[in-house]
């Protein structure tokens, strides 16, 4: 049976857990595809006949899902260059689709590809059109004039070929009133993903939001080419409409609030939890969130807890003070301690993620990361190996501090990619396990651990935990 014509087409490349979670795809989990999900909306809001075909879980060949794509017929296919581990995987799924139908517009954006746009233009001679930065709005700039032939030079933020020509338009895309953007339709893709995540309730049907765009603070192994540093709030009254259509509509139980840090203002943070209190009490989800522990107050875990919050994530990077400063994140490690116990003595479970291999890294940065670990009452850490990204701090100064390995398909946090000066690959690897090794073998988080999974989780728990055995404590 022939599918249905189109416009437009969004989609991603297939990826398993394992590509995202490394040794702890065990405790992964899909999440929906916000980003293609907003470009969704605003295409549909203007009239512009859309898919939206999501792959991430599918595990299918390219050529299939290129297959499978050219079947709609549509005239543009956008493809997300977003994640650095999958952009190559995006270009070869962009090549099979060319192969199959030269005709059809090829459309990518997303945070790799504005980082190096150039560069992935000449790497792939197969994408016709790129969009720099934000793309809800300029995405429908491009659609549009391309239908009626009209001259994409007007566009600010994209990239084309004019010949054998790159010409590059302007500065980078950037949605100045979030509150305008249509909301995300959950019915046009399979929202009801069920996370497996140690920190959620096996049976949560969950799903991200953001209450802000943007971040104001300058981590060296980040990359701010998309968001950019200036903040963009959504209007309280906007959150509060959307919360209600997921609560009503698709019976939400869990959100993750995917912003860099919901703690950006004090006032802020009260507003949004006053928001979240009402809505938990009136729907009964839980949520999680992100937040930097120098922001945490002696009743952040009580207001958190009340508007319903279950999980907070530390982002902790590092126990030495030495490699805080090369990440430029400004933490008192002396006041760790009192901070975990203000969220915690609330009943808010606190996780601690962690980066390894950055500039300067050695046995005895690990050693103090490994201090911290033992001695700070987290319930749950994730620890990453340094991944340098294009447009980030870190990736612009390699040269002189060390070197990369491997491609990008091995730069998603859980293989070494780039060795240190200071150290060598066996060193990183090593105190990689021993962090994870001395953490989970506390009495206290393997308690913890078990108590969450409660009996009805139990065959869960044994998998996972002879997984956790088998690659950190007996596998080399």
């Amino acid at each position: 049976m022939k599918n249905e014509n189109v416009d437009i087409i969004l989609t991603s490349p297939p990826f398993s857990l394992k590509d995202d979670f490394g040794l702890l795809d065990f405790m992964g989990y899909y999440g929906p595809p916000t980003n293609l999900m907003y470009l969704l909306s605003s295409l549909e809001h203007s009239k512009i006949k859309t898919k939206l075909l999501d792959f991430s879980r599918e595990m299918k060949n390219l050529k299939y899902c290129a297959e499978y794509l050219v079947s709609f017929n549509p005239r543009f296919i956008a493809v997300a260059v977003h994640f650095t581990f999958l952009s190559e995987r995006s270009l070869q799924l962009i090549s099979c689709i060319k192969e199959l139908n030269s005709e059809i517009t090829i459309i990518v954006g997303g945070v790799h590809f504005t980082a190096v746009p150039e560069e992935t233009m000449e790497q792939c001679p197969d994408i016709d059109v790129g969009i720099l930065g934000e793309a809800e709005e300029a995405i429908v700039k491009v659609v549009k004039t391309l239908q009626a032939g009209g001259n994409l030079k007007e566009i600010n933020g994209i990239i084309f070929r004019v010949g054998k020509t790159l010409v590059k338009i302007g500065t980078n895309n950037m949605v100045e009133n979030v509150n305008q953007l249509p909301f995300p339709p959950l019915d046009k893709i399979e929202y009801f993903l069920h996370s497996p995540a140690i920190y959620k309730k096996k049976d949560d049907i969950h799903l991200l939001i953001v209450t802000a765009r943007g971040c104001p603070f300058h981590c060296t192994f980040c990359d701010r080419t998309v968001l950019g540093s200036k903040i963009r709030f959504y209007e309280i009254d906007y959150l509060s409409r959307l919360i209600d259509i997921f609560c009503t509509n698709y019976k939400i139980t869990c959100f993750e609030i995917n912003d860099e840090n919901i703690c950006i203002t004090k006032k802020r943070f009260r507003e949004i939890c006053k928001l979240l209190k009402d809505k938990h009490q009136k729907y009964n989800f839980t949520w999680k969130c992100s937040i930097r522990a120098d922001s945490v107050e002696p009743d952040t875990g009580k207001i958190l807890y009340d508007s319903g919050c279950r999980d907070a994530i530390f982002g902790l990077e590092s126990g030495s003070k030495k490699m805080l400063m090369a990440y430029n994140k400004k933490l008192d490690l002396d006041e760790l301690p009192q901070k975990c116990k203000y969220i915690r003595s609330a009943g808010v479970r606190v996780s601690g993620s962690f980066i390894i291999g950055g500039p300067g890294e050695n046995e005895e940065t690990i050693s103090e990361t490994i201090n911290l670990v033992k001695k700070t009452d987290l319930d749950v850490i994730f620890v990453w190996f340094l991944a340098p990204v294009p447009g980030s701090v870190i990736h612009k100064n390699l040269e002189s501090t060390g070197k990369l390995i491997g491609d990008f398909s091995k730069r998603t946090g859980h293989y070494v990619t780039f060795i240190p000066n200071s150290s060598t690959k066996e060193q990183l690897e090593a105190g990689y396990k021993n962090i994870y090794r001395a953490f989970y073998s506390k009495p206290s988080v393997v308690y913890r651990t078990f108590k969450r999974y409660g009996l009805s989780g139990l065959p869960m728990f044994i998998k996972n935990g002879f997984l956790y055995v088998y690659r950190f404590i007996i596998k080399p």
